[in-house]
């Protein structure tokens, strides 16, 4: 068995490689940030593998490929939670501790600690994720935690390492499924049957060059904004696109449009707000509930544009208001949001709406910068 060890770690390595492809070209897809921060730290994991076997002596090539990877995969899922800065943070605090870890006189607690303290912080980080409830993590957190017990087991010489190999690519394996299954979606067969449900009276033509529609509204006149896109709704219906709206901290009801004469049927939406539902779906009367998390926002973008270009359904999303998202999250995190929908956007069937305040803004440069995204400027 222990002539195996080294063929065995190359099949480790070259399938944790494999995986940083794999990761790689679901974020040329999704253009979700977690993906290729993922698959630069598998890359560097596998590289740590490949080391340790081709290189004689490795020296401190394979700690420092293990401590870059684990930098990586902690920060992406920083990335999960929007906690990115705090999760970077812990990413480089790892290398001081563990240059730390080697001025203890005992060589033996080194040897164990280094070995299991990037997989230790890993799990811990995925409970933590489960705990805030922002997206269903189990496959993850099993995966890890394989990988936890198994170089547990091996600092303690209950496994050999072949066996460590074998079973370091099962939990890889389990950790890859869990990233690619749709616990990550927020569709549920309500809002499905919502996107199919479309009856034209006449025929939606393609205008690719109206994708992004910044409505310019001044404050305090909500009736104006409210009847623009009461008329939006009524014009996508006939022409069976349909119209999703995500209201930011609840500014805009169902009731709000029923004064406008629409019909109910047309619209969905989608309640964005701080203790809102997140990882399981809740549907009342065409209503979804979120928590005020941009990433999740991400989420539901990227299902309802995946959905859509799937069944080829021609949809518009309004998010009402920009002006909220920006003032709670910053206009980075938002801006960044935008640049990596507004590609997707722009090569499929669907269209965005964002409702916004100039007046709110005091840097005229951060309107400036939010206008220059937009194909075009409407206003109320």
């Amino acid at each position: 068995m222990e002539d195996l060890e080294t063929p065995l770690r190359f099949a480790n390595g070259l399938f944790t490689v494999l995986l940083a492809i794999l990761l790689c070209n679901i974020y040329r897809k999704k253009a979700k940030r977690f993906y290729l921060l993922w698959s630069l730290g598998y890359l560097f994991y596998g590289l740590n593998l490949f080391v340790r076997i081709f290189v004689v002596p490795p020296g401190m090539y394979p700690l420092v490929f293990l401590v870059v990877g684990f930098a990586m995969i902690l920060t992406g899922l920083g990335d999960l939670i929007n906690r990115t800065r705090d999760m970077a943070l812990v990413s480089i605090l790892l290398p001081v501790v563990m240059i730390l870890l080697m001025l203890t006189p005992n060589p033996t607690i080194i040897v164990w600690l280094i070995s299991i303290l990037p997989y230790l912080l890993t799990a811990i980080s995925l409970l933590f994720i489960k705990r805030s409830g922002v997206v269903d993590v189990d496959m993850l957190i099993i995966g890890w935690f394989i990988l936890l017990l198994i170089n547990l087991a091996l600092a303690y010489g209950l496994m050999t390492p072949p066996f460590v190999e074998i079973m370091a690519i099962f939990g890889k394996l389990v950790i890859y499924c869990g990233m690619v299954k749709p616990q990550f979606s927020l569709m549920a067969e309500d809002l499905k049957q919502f996107l199919i449900s479309g009856n034209p009276t006449s025929y939606a033509t393609d205008d690719a060059t109206n994708k992004f529609i910044l409505l310019s509204a001044p404050t305090n006149q909500k009736r104006s904004e409210t009847e623009w896109i009461a008329a939006r709704i009524e014009d996508n219906a006939a022409r069976a696109i349909r119209t999703i709206i995500v209201s930011v901290y609840d500014t805009i009801t169902i009731a709000d449009l029923q004064g406008k004469k629409i019909n109910e049927e047309n619209v969905y939406i989608v309640h964005m707000v701080t203790g809102g539902l997140t990882n399981i779906n809740v549907f009342e009367e065409r209503i979804l509930s979120i928590n005020d998390d941009v990433n999740l926002l991400d989420i539901l973008f990227a299902d309802i544009i995946k959905y859509s270009g799937e069944k080829k359904i021609k949809c518009e999303i309004i998010i009402y208001s920009l002006s909220h998202l920006i003032h709670t999250h910053g206009s980075k995190r938002v801006y960044s949001f935008l640049i990596s929908k507004i590609p997707v956007i722009k090569s499929g069937i669907v269209s965005l709406v964002g409702v916004y305040y100039p007046e709110t803004h005091e840097k005229t440069s951060e309107t400036s910068i939010f206008e220059s995204l937009a194909d075009q400027v409407v206003e109320v």
